[in-house]
């Protein structure tokens, strides 16, 4: 059964950051962001493997380090599903999430969707 795929995936790995709790003012709080690895990338969206689960629906913001790792790009995504990586049959630990890139004003999702085409 073959998938149907609205952008062509590409097996790019990167470093990622996703803000899963932003920083108060109230509470004068850091916030936390966790590091992990992008596993494949489209103009659409990206997957990711990292060390806990997120909540599919939740809409974070996320740092791409792409390319020669000089340029991070900024976006915000949404969280399409998350599943155990142990379940996926390619023994890592973890958690695989695919992301939703979103058209969110002050991103670099434009320069996202061009970079990623160029790519292609």
């Amino acid at each position: 059964m073959s998938e149907k795929r609205k952008h062509l995936r590409l097996p790019v790995a990167s470093t990622t950051f996703i803000e899963l709790e932003s920083p108060t003012l109230k509470e004068n709080s850091q916030g936390t962001v966790v590091k992990c690895r992008t596993l494949n990338v489209s103009r659409g969206g990206l997957l990711v493997l990292l060390d806990r689960e997120v909540p599919v629906g939740a809409i974070l913001q996320i740092g791409v380090d792409l390319a020669d790792g000089d340029q991070t790009l900024y976006l915000a995504a949404e969280v399409r599903w998350c599943a155990p990586a142990e379940e996926s049959g390619m023994r890592r630990d973890g958690w695989y999430a695919g992301f939703q890139v979103l058209n969110s004003e002050g991103s670099d999702v434009t320069r996202w969707i061009e970079l990623i085409t160029s790519m292609e």
